[in-house]
């Protein structure tokens, strides 16, 4: 009986407390109309209720306007606007990435010097350069007869460095040396060298614009290479889109010259202060959600699909092929690897990766190509040059797209702020307010 009496006891405490304490905060608070209904004092009944509906009928609205706010900041929070202010761009030149092709004289000098087996021929040129079946002879092979187990150091022996493949180069009709800006580059194709490039730790990289002009770049190759063109922040692989169109191979003698048109995206800084998930993209500075050991200096749509490639590579037979970019631990297929790379080609030819696009870029469209090869009787003097390559852009953009942020968190505090003013007469000021009565000062 008494235990009874105790709790209605509490009970009653609690809810004389309660009642003092928010008549308190009536009598006390700014906000529009909780005085009228939560105050102590004397007021009509019809009063109460009056303002109780109205402040019923506020709460419905603001809810209801409160819910149309957050779905424009769940999605759709990106606008692409045209810029024409074209006297102010600066434009990137083209990187271009210059990729030794299978070179049947190397490899067969590198056996006779090293008194090697003939029938190693074939395996040499597998696994020195890339090959889309990527070891046929592995499979069946006899060691120091059709295959060498250790063949690591004879990839970097019989491949040619960049004083064998360029000679002469011209940036703005001025001589430099091929190899002091034509840099090696680590790509699916092995080691390459690129021109223009960001990822080589060149972060002043080749622009143009109305006061500089539009220079070129030539080249002279003494070897058939192959040429891929593309952003300065790309990084050249298998399953990259290639902006000539087509993977272009060069072999002597031939004279080749592009030229293309840029088209630029970028992002203003409100777009920054988004999270990835919303804008869509990343900046070059951040990484994709899924990649444990990133390898490469800077993002990019293409850095992330070779990623993908690598990622896979490793999921299928615990290693990744010899000539791609090292990913943290994961070690380089040996022989055994590269049979099972070669065994797991169509699934590695079909990889789907959720890579995000970049949010600056610029792309590249051939405007003109010519390819012309001189063929029969050619003169001592093309023999000497080897083959000669031209790169520009055919005129400066007058027009790009930049990326800008709808909404931001500056203007969603904006939003609750204005919400809260039009229905309850509310700010800032009126939340610290209503914690301050209620849970700091006691009415005594």
């Amino acid at each position: 009986m008494s235990n009874g009496i105790e709790k209605r006891s509490l009970c009653s405490t609690f809810v004389e407390k309660l009642k003092n304490t928010l008549g308190y905060f009536g009598d006390n608070s700014t906000l529009h109309g909780v005085r009228y209904v939560l105050s102590l004092s004397y007021i009509p009944f019809h009063k109460r209720v009056f303002w109780l509906l109205i402040l019923l009928v506020s709460v419905g609205c603001a809810g209801h306007v409160m819910r149309q706010v957050l779905q424009l900041y769940s999605g759709g929070s990106v606008s692409y606007l045209i810029e024409t202010d074209y006297l102010e761009f600066d434009t990137p030149f083209p990187a271009v990435t210059i990729c030794e092709q299978v070179n049947a004289e190397r490899v067969n000098t590198y056996i006779k010097q090293h008194k090697l087996p003939p029938t190693l021929n074939m395996f040499l040129k597998d696994v020195v350069y890339y090959n889309a079946k990527v070891c046929k002879i592995c499979a069946s092979c006899k060691p120091n007869q059709t295959c060498i187990e250790d063949f690591y150091g004879i990839v970097k022996a019989v491949r040619s460095s960049c004083s064998e493949l360029l000679t002469d180069c011209w940036w703005d009709d001025k001589p430099f040396k091929c190899c002091d800006r034509f840099l090696p580059i680590e790509t699916e194709y092995g080691v390459c060298f690129v021109f223009n490039s960001r990822l080589t730790g060149n972060e002043t990289a080749h622009s143009v614009n109305r006061k500089i002009g539009l220079p070129n770049l030539v080249f002279s190759a003494i070897q058939e290479v192959g040429i891929r063109v593309h952003s300065p922040d790309d990084m050249v692989s298998v399953g990259m889109e290639n902006s000539l169109g087509r993977p272009v191979i060069l072999p002597l003698i031939t004279d080749f010259e592009v030229i293309l048109k840029a088209e630029v995206t970028l992002s203003d800084k409100s777009v920054n202060a988004m999270p990835p998930r919303v804008r869509g993209c990343l900046f070059k500075d951040e990484r994709p959600p899924f990649a444990r050991e990133w390898p490469f200096k800077r993002y990019s749509y293409s850095t992330c699909m070779l990623y993908c490639r690598a990622v896979v590579q490793a999921d299928l037979c615990n290693c990744t092929h010899h000539l791609m970019p090292k990913i943290g631990d994961v070690p380089l297929c040996n022989i055994q690897g590269l049979v099972c790379l070669s065994k797991s080609k169509e699934s590695l030819g079909a990889i789907s990766c959720n890579c995000p696009m970049s949010c600056d870029e610029v792309t590249y469209k051939p405007v003109h190509m010519f390819t012309y090869r001189h063929t029969g009787n050619v003169p001592p003097a093309l023999t000497a040059r080897g083959t000669r390559g031209l790169v520009r852009l055919a005129q400066l953009p007058a027009s790009r797209v930049r990326r800008a942020a709808i909404r931001h968190t500056l203007g969603l505090v904006v939003d609750i702020g204005g919400v809260g003013g039009v229905f309850f007469g509310a700010s800032l000021l009126n939340v610290i307010e209503i914690i301050y009565l209620l849970c700091i000062r006691r009415k005594k």
